[in-house]
């Protein structure tokens, strides 16, 4: 009983890293008075030191203790989140940011459709330019938490400044001509216009969206020209027939046309394979001949010469050799399918997968629900929500 009554002492009310565990301590310590009511007390003899008054009375004390903090602790353990975000506010106002992330992010550990803590946590994935965890949160945060009206206005708030900093960051990436990294934030505002509700929302994004993705072309022919400049036509093949591939990728940059044909109209490959199981092989003494293009009229033309030699591939350089454009011969081997298509695609899989768990299939509609999330990185139309929670949910079932 003397050690009973030491755990009841150091029971934590005020700790919430503690809280959850103390209230099974709890739980056990008065399943084991109640154990001990039973098993030892009935056959207890007075002894000197102690009479069995006393034992009763110590008992009692006990479980009349032990019961005000389990009730205490299971009202508490409800709250555990409240808590945690109440002392991550305390530790941001006074700016301790590693103490107030750790809070936070126990706080939605406890409860991940808190509103309160999702809209802080959004602000400060925000400050720090997190905009793809920004986003992931954003969706949490409309389809999966219950807002009042005070909440719902924070976040069409932040909906706003979240669209207006990721657009303008993705534009002044394009005029420092870093597309590669403008077209990232970009596909990340298409997303978040298809999926979440904003007044920012128009034309500009996709029209971002085309400006970062001929950026990257254009850098390809701007490398292209800058390998001509310094005699180096092997990295100038090589990034012309980069700039032909992402050309064949986006067809869409028409705008862009003209500065497309200056360079990739003189760069012709011809290739003559021959396909053995899914597989294409290239026959010994097979010859690619690659014009490098110049992006000015020059009298002076250097042709790549490339012979293939049991797949390894040996170069030999020649000036002034004539060579006739040869015409592309490269055929698709499986077009990629439109936004629609996929869109169509994916809502397929994720009713297959809800049948096969309603027939408690659990395995199978898990398969289905992860074929389904590989769909979602296009990021070219409104995911459904029911396919993150359903792998929530199943991965405890089939793991």
């Amino acid at each position: 009983m003397n050690e009973k009554e030491t755990q009841i002492q150091h029971l934590n009310l005020y700790d919430p890293d503690y809280i959850p565990l103390h209230y099974l301590i709890a739980q056990d310590i008065i399943k084991e008075l109640e154990q001990f009511k039973k098993e030892e007390i009935p056959y207890f003899t007075t002894c000197q030191n102690l009479t069995f008054k006393e034992l009763i009375d110590k008992y009692d004390e006990l479980k009349q203790s032990v019961q005000f903090k389990h009730d205490s602790l299971s009202r508490l353990n409800t709250k555990v989140y409240l808590i945690f975000y109440e002392k991550a506010l305390v530790e941001y106002q006074f700016k301790n940011e590693v103490d107030g992330d750790y809070f936070l992010q126990r706080s939605l550990q406890y409860n991940e459709t808190f509103p309160n803590a999702v809209l802080l946590k959004l602000n400060k994935l925000l400050d720090k330019n997190r905009f793809a965890a920004s986003l992931s949160l954003l969706n949490t945060l409309y389809y999966e938490t219950e807002m009042d009206r005070e909440q719902e206005k924070q976040a069409i708030e932040f909906t706003d400044k979240f669209y207006d900093k990721l657009y303008k960051t993705g534009d002044s990436l394009i005029k420092t001509e870093h597309a590669a990294e403008a077209l990232e934030l970009f596909e990340i505002l298409e997303a978040f216009c298809l999926n979440l509700p904003s007044s920012y929302c128009n034309d500009d994004y996709y029209h971002g969206l085309l400006r970062s993705k001929s950026g990257i072309y254009e850098s390809y022919l701007a490398i292209v020209k800058a390998a001509i400049e310094r005699g180096n036509p092997k990295v100038a093949a090589l990034f012309t027939q980069y700039a032909q591939e992402y050309l064949e990728v986006h067809p869409y940059l028409k705008t862009y046309e003209p500065v497309v044909k200056e360079f990739s109209e003189k760069n012709v490959v011809k290739i003559e394979p021959k396909i053995e199981s899914a597989e294409i092989t290239i026959e010994k003494d097979a010859v690619l001949e690659i014009e490098t293009p110049f992006p000015e009229p020059v009298e002076k033309k250097i042709t790549t010469h490339i012979v293939l030699e049991e797949k390894h591939v040996k170069l030999e350089e020649y000036t002034a050799i004539d060579a006739e454009n040869a015409t592309v011969d490269v055929e698709n081997v499986e077009p990629e399918l439109s936004p629609k298509e996929i869109k169509n695609k994916y809502d397929r899989i994720v009713l297959e997968a809800l049948t096969l768990c309603i027939k408690e299939d659990f395995s199978a509609s898990y398969t289905m629900f992860l074929e389904a999330k590989k769909l979602e990185d296009c990021r070219c139309f409104a995911t459904d929500f029911r396919v993150d929670l359903m792998l929530r949910e199943l991965s405890k079932m089939v793991r």
